[in-house]
């Protein structure tokens, strides 16, 4: 085969949700997917009497409240129909309802809703790319649970042997340094706190100006300037008219979806889109239904570590996530159905910029998506613009033009607008925060009143902490 026509890899990774979830219907369109018919179901014994609870298109932007289940012992009820069952060879994948109903207390909300995916006119970017290039029906999380073990999967090919979102010291190498050590050129863009961080060895003055805001992004795209390897990480908190668009349950989905249409129009339009492949993927399917049964075992623990509580091999996939393909060398409407997961990324990185080494031996086994641009020529149709969700491209314009840090001024005029968020701080902001107390109780000079800050509370509240140690940390205003 002739040298890969890509240059540049740019990654975006968005928040917890299922392949069906956002994709399971376009089955309909194009047959060759696996998603779904329509007559997948769940029980519900909360019924009376019991009745079988068929999915629907009729997901909202807004419907998954309280966030639902995904740590570990979460997927194996999902999955196995319980939270201690021994796992077999193939699951039954009815156990979402049954499931979400336990994470309520009182009376039942509506647990029906962890059946309900999207119709194609609620998310038109994401739906286009699906359509105009190539989309993996068969791309798993690395493990089955929650977002900062995956995440570390893309970043370094293990999670050290850790399966919960606590903050813990990955003092692992990764990805980037790979990159480093073979003069590629790399970069983190974020919107208010990169995750990235908890890798310990990424904290040093050498990589600080690797790390920069999502706006960065658009330029380096616009001029040309894009790095070899692009990560991109949305915005995790609401923080006044700075609104999530990670799409973590509950935040609204169509921001997400303006986020997707943002990245692939700056790579699209860019003078390196020939030469750019663009990955859009999720960390982990949130605890939201999927009806194929992730891989009981078959992938390479990939460090030798075990973790203890709940116990688990690392031999394991996670339930899929969605994953679409793009670039003007992939054919229109293409399917892939190989099997990836997170680990995928960074091996091929490795295949097609040429690093002399694997990270782990989980990388070194997994699959590889070079060859998903086969055609000979670039394309000439593919589209310049995406259609977006009306009120979210709004309230997306409104936030782009705001500063990082509000001023007191429009601090006020954000919460007299009935802009805060007093939600509770869900468990992966909370670990964000102290992520950011953590890095700043480390002696760094000027980020003393950051560390001495009392603990947040609210999404506000922890918003304006992370933001506060950004802008201290990276020297932003």
């Amino acid at each position: 085969m002739s040298a890969s026509p890509v240059e540049h890899i740019v990654v975006l990774m968005m928040e917890n949700r299922s392949f069906d979830h956002m994709l399971g219907y376009l089955k309909a369109v194009n047959p060759a997917i696996n998603g779904v018919t329509g007559n997948e179901w769940n029980p519900d014994a909360s019924l009376n009497p019991p009745a079988h609870v068929s999915v629907s298109n009729t997901a909202g932007y807004l419907d998954l409240d309280p966030d639902p289940g995904h740590s570990t012992p979460d997927v194996t009820e999902q999955v196995y129909s319980g939270p201690n069952a021994t796992v077999p060879p193939i699951g039954t994948n009815l156990g979402f309802i049954q499931n979400y109903a336990g994470k309520f207390t009182g009376a039942i909300r509506d647990p029906q809703k962890i059946m309900r995916l999207f119709a194609a006119q609620k998310l038109p970017a994401l739906w286009t790319l699906a359509q105009e290039f190539a989309v993996c029906d068969k791309w798993h999380s690395s493990v089955p649970g929650q977002t900062w073990p995956n995440r570390m999967f893309v970043h370094a090919a293990t999670s050290d042997g850790n399966l919960d979102n606590k903050l813990h010291a990955y003092d692992i190498s990764t990805i980037y340094h790979s990159l480093e050590d073979a003069y590629r050129t790399w970069k983190i863009y974020f919107h208010d706190i990169p995750q990235a961080l908890a890798l310990t060895r990424l904290r040093v003055d050498l990589f600080r100006d690797r790390f920069q805001l999502f706006s960065e992004f658009l330029e380096d795209a616009k001029k040309g300037d894009l790095p070899a390897y692009s990560f991109i990480e949305p915005r995790y908190y609401n923080f006044l008219f700075k609104h999530a668009n990670d799409q973590h349950p509950n935040h609204d989905v169509s921001l997400g979806d303006v986020l997707i249409a943002d990245v692939y129009e700056a790579v699209r339009n860019s003078p390196l889109w020939e030469h750019t492949l663009l990955v859009i993927a999720w960390d982990e399917h949130g605890g939201i239904y999927d009806h194929v049964y992730p891989p009981d075992h078959g992938v390479a623990n990939p460090d030798g570590k075990n973790c203890a509580d709940p116990p688990f091999d690392f031999q394991r996939l996670g339930i899929r996530v969605p994953a679409v393909f793009v670039s003007p060398y992939i054919p229109k409407g293409a399917v892939d159905s190989t099997q990836y997961e997170h680990a995928s990324v960074p091996a091929t990185v490795k295949k097609i910029l040429g690093l002399p080494d694997f990270l782990t031996n989980r990388d070194a086994a997994a699959k590889t998506f070079e060859d998903i641009t086969s055609l000979g020529q670039p394309r000439q149709d593919t589209p310049a613009m995406l259609d977006r969700p009306a009120l979210a491209a709004r309230i997306a314009a409104r936030a782009a033009r705001l500063p990082f840090l509000f001023t007191p001024m429009q601090m006020q005029e954000g919460i007299a607008a009935g802009e805060q968020s007093n939600v509770p701080l869900n468990e992966y902001q909370n670990s964000l925060v102290e992520l950011a107390s953590a890095i700043a109780a480390s002696g760094r000079a000027g980020m003393m009143s950051v560390a001495a800050a009392p603990k947040p509370n609210t999404e506000h509240e922890g918003a304006q902490h992370v933001r506060r140690f950004s802008a201290e940390y990276f020297g932003l205003q």
